[in-house]
């Protein structure tokens, strides 16, 4: 009985959007047909009270919307009742009553057509069609004594038919894909519940945490009370509030991975970075949701051997979460255990999740893996290990299951080997997502560069200056930046202050610098390119010439790192400044006032978008946070009110007024619309601290300092003497063939001669011109040519003129003439030697 009225209250449930229309049809259409086939098109046989009959049973299908929540309960089984006297009955009625005639035999067809649409089950068609027909036939018999086939026709019984199986057909098939839809739907809520119950579940015992941390609440309202947090509770709270930022992080990259992949998009790479078998188990168990500390008893993590290997870390949580959540479902089971060991052998890197279950079939073993199959458990969705299977792929490596039923099951996941060639694949796809931007004055410098990053499959653009360089900065994105100290026009420290400082640039890309990664490179002193460096925003600098292994290690470790290398402090940045902070939701108002009033700032909170027009027609603010989804007034239309102005009498700075969107709706789509509305910039919720802050400082275009650890490329050598860097300079090879090879390889003999041509015509004019200084003892004239020199040797490979060119660069540079008398005269001679060497190569 319970199936029955579950199949009843399915076909209502996916009837109910017509009922109205059908009612509408049968109230209405019934008494009006009676008039076409009475006058109009004159059949023999006519019931108009019958027809009004039909009219008065399908006013509760009309306003079936309406009705009270008691006659909805009860509808069920008026729509059982009635379906089959509405349709079938009332169409076969008149069928026999008119003789078979052709006329209601196309109606009759046509009756059933529409039985079928609101019905989908064949079964249950055939059975009410053929209960409507029976009762019909034994209507018409008990009132005539007898039932005609005076028009009856033979042509009808094919043609019925045909309409029958068609239509069961054509509607089966859009059950079925309905059925998937909402098949695939309850899969995917529940693996999403499921992923958000571990991070909820954290996020709880969070609070619980940072409750038992805090002073017991207050009884009465005594604001003057002061209260004490000793030094550990406090970092312990901080400590708990990062981790539970970290968590929600963790959920939403789950949950948006989940959702790629049931769309048939792959698993996004662009995050993956080097991590540490062992350690990631670790924290994967430690982060697990247990039920109670029993559970987590019940597991062992063993290391035989830790690796390396390359992935997503809360991807690869979410694989040890899932095959624990899988076993633990067992745990009742006597004796039962589960035993995670890392381990590595020569070929790849293995990681195995036993436990001591009830086994898997070995029919099923493979099966498991596909979607929405879920082996019948309780709570089950039929999605985790299918995504498992995914992730790992997407790792380069695979997942099997092996079981001995009654025993134990055992995944085993086999992840390539951190320098093996399938994750330098990986890494080379990744690469080629990413643009670097390269800013050097010297073209030898440009072309070197630029064959290491074609080498890495990097896209990459070229700027010669840092004019230039701020061009293609407003313009594009780069993960990456390298940027030479010395240039024309604009040095590189310039260029890097003003790319920090996000002042010009558009907002989606300003808050994108402040992130990242710009690498200086130099032929200056080690300490004072470390000490510009730091100064001026950069994260580390190299020492030129640049070798491929630099680079190697700089995108190793900016791609693929775990580390965070710069941190924003804004509290300067963003105190005192007039926020007006615009959401219907009283929590997100809540948790935003509480973190910007923390630092400073004055906050006004509007419920919707006519409060906020109302509070800038009475104040000045220097920024508006504005949510999207609002009643009265939404964030789209208060943002296009805003920037057309018309609204304000007092109010000016509508159309420069930063405005920050805030949606749970971060499509291209609704990205689109809030720009083309006038918000400056979006942020998804949930909305972390971190990116309010940031956000909030690039769009005050403020200046953004940062702390950060320069690393050093090499130790600090101890300082010559003058007399021993003359002696050593005598050793000195004219030539670094290192260099000019590595030329050869980009362009070819062509770019060398014509390098070499430049550089041998430019060479001549400034040792002249250093000549000239000297005779005139222009220190900042001869300062400025050695430093050209020092620069453009460099690029070149004229190594022993550019090791003399640095050494009296850098006493210039502190105003010191060379104590060596005869320094022009030496100059002159490794200018000749250098000239005639290369003019060699170029004959080779």
């Amino acid at each position: 009985m319970l199936s029955h009225n579950q199949k009843v209250l399915d076909i209502l449930e996916q009837a109910e959007p017509n009922l109205p229309v059908i009612g509408l049809f049968a109230t209405i259409g019934y008494p009006i047909f009676y008039i076409v086939w009475k006058e109009i098109l004159p059949q023999p046989y006519e019931n108009l009270l019958l027809r009004l009959i039909e009219a008065v049973i399908s006013l509760p299908w009309l306003f079936y919307p309406s009705l009270p929540k008691k006659l909805k309960d009860l509808f069920p089984a008026y729509f059982a009742l009635s379906l089959p006297i509405l349709l079938p009955f009332f169409f076969y009625f008149m069928l026999l009553k008119n003789e078979w005639s052709l006329a209601w035999a196309m109606s009759s067809m046509g009756g059933l057509l529409i039985l079928i649409l609101i019905v989908y089950d064949w079964l249950l068609i055939c059975i009410i069609s053929t209960l409507g027909f029976a009762m019909a036939y034994g209507a018409v018999l008990y009132l005539d004594g007898h039932v005609s086939y005076a028009q009856f026709q033979w042509d009808y019984i094919p043609t019925y038919f045909f309409a029958l199986f068609g239509g069961i057909i054509a509607s089966h098939r859009k059950q079925s894909a309905h059925t998937s839809k909402i098949t695939l739907l309850k899969s995917l809520s529940g693996s999403i519940a499921h992923e958000m119950r571990n991070p909820l579940n954290s996020i709880t015992n969070a609070i619980a945490s940072v409750h038992a941390k805090l002073p017991e609440k207050p009884q009465d309202d005594i604001s003057s009370e002061s209260y004490f947090i000793s030094h550990s509770s406090l970092v312990s709270i901080h400590h708990v509030i990062e981790e539970s930022s970290s968590t929600l992080n963790r959920a939403n990259k789950i949950i948006d991975s989940i959702l790629t992949s049931m769309q048939g998009g792959e698993v996004g790479t662009k995050g993956f970075i080097r991590l540490r078998g062992f350690e990631a188990i670790n924290d994967a168990v430690n982060s697990y949701s247990f039920s109670d500390l029993e559970e987590k008893k019940l597991i062992t993590v063993n290391k035989i051997q830790n690796f390396d290997f390359f992935g997503d870390r809360d991807l690869f949580s979410y694989v040890i979460f899932n095959l624990l959540k899988n076993a633990l479902y067992y745990k009742n089971k006597p004796d039962f255990s589960i035993e995670i060991s890392s381990d590595a052998i020569p070929a790849a890197n293995i990681i195995r999740v036993r436990d001591s279950g009830p086994g898997i079939p070995k029919s099923k073993r493979e099966q498991i893996f596909d979607n929405f199959y879920s082996s019948n458990k309780k709570g089950g969705n039929g999605l985790g290990l299918s995504f498992c299977r995914r992730v790992i792929q997407s790792f380069g490596g695979s997942i099997v299951c092996n079981s001995k039923e009654g025993e134990w099951t055992e995944f085993t996941i086999t992840l390539p080997k951190y320098d093996s060639k399938r994750i330098q694949e990986i890494k080379s796809k990744i690469l080629g997502g990413k643009r670097i931007l390269v800013t050097d004055d010297h073209i030898s410098n440009r072309l070197i560069l630029s064959k290491y990053l074609t080498e890495m499959s990097c896209q990459y653009d070229l700027a010669e200056n840092g004019k230039q360089a701020l061009g293609l900065l407003s313009e594009n994105r780069y993960d990456l930046i390298f940027m030479d100290f010395e240039m024309p026009l604009m040095n590189g420290d310039m260029v890097v202050k003003f790319i920090r400082s996000a002042q010009g640039i558009d907002p989606a890309l300003a808050f994108h610098y402040i992130q990242t990664p710009i690498i200086g490179i130099t032929s200056l002193p080690e300490n004072e390119a470390n000490e510009r460096g730091l100064s001026c925003g950069m994260n580390e600098v190299l020492a030129k010439p640049l070798k491929r292994a630099d680079i190697k290690r700089v995108t190793e470790k900016y791609f693929f790192s775990e580390s965070v290398f710069i941190k924003n402090d804004q509290d300067e940045i963003i105190n005192g400044k007039r926020i007006l902070l615009v959401d219907d939701n009283t929590t997100s108002r809540k948790f935003m006032s509480m973190v910007l009033r923390h630092y400073g700032c004055i906050v006004k909170q509007a419920i919707h978008g006519k409060e906020a027009l109302d509070a800038l027609e009475q104040e000045d603010y220097d920024l508006v946070i504005m949510d999207v989804e609002m009643p009265v007034m939404n964030g789209i239309e208060a943002t296009k009110a805003i920037r057309k102005g018309d609204y304000f009498t007092r109010f000016s700075a509508f159309s420069t007024l930063p405005i920050i969107g805030l949606t749970g709706n971060t499509d291209n789509t609704s990205v689109q619309n809030m720009k083309e509305a006038g918000m400056n910039y979006h942020l998804g919720k949930p909305v972390f601290k971190d990116d309010l802050l940031s956000t909030i400082a690039v769009m005050l275009n403020n200046h953004t300092y940062r702390n950060r650890t320069m690393n050093s490329q090499n130790a600090v050598p101890p300082e010559q003497t003058e007399a021993q860097f003359w002696k050593a300079f005598e050793n000195e090879k004219i030539l670094d063939l290192s260099t000019i090879n590595s030329l050869k390889e980009i362009g070819g003999d062509e770019l060398i001669e014509s390098l070499f041509e430049t550089f041998i015509i430019d060479c001549e004019k400034q040792t002249k011109e250093l000549a000239d200084a000297d005779a005139r003892k222009d220190m900042k004239q001869a300062d400025q040519i050695l430093h050209t020199l020092k620069g453009s040797t460099e690029s070149i490979g004229a190594n022993k003129m550019y090791v003399l060119s640095k050494h009296l660069n850098e006493g210039m540079h502190q105003g010191k003439w060379p104590e060596n008398q005869s320094w022009m005269d030496i100059f002159k001679a490794v200018t000749e030697e250098t000239v005639k060497e290369l003019q060699n190569q170029a004959r080779q």
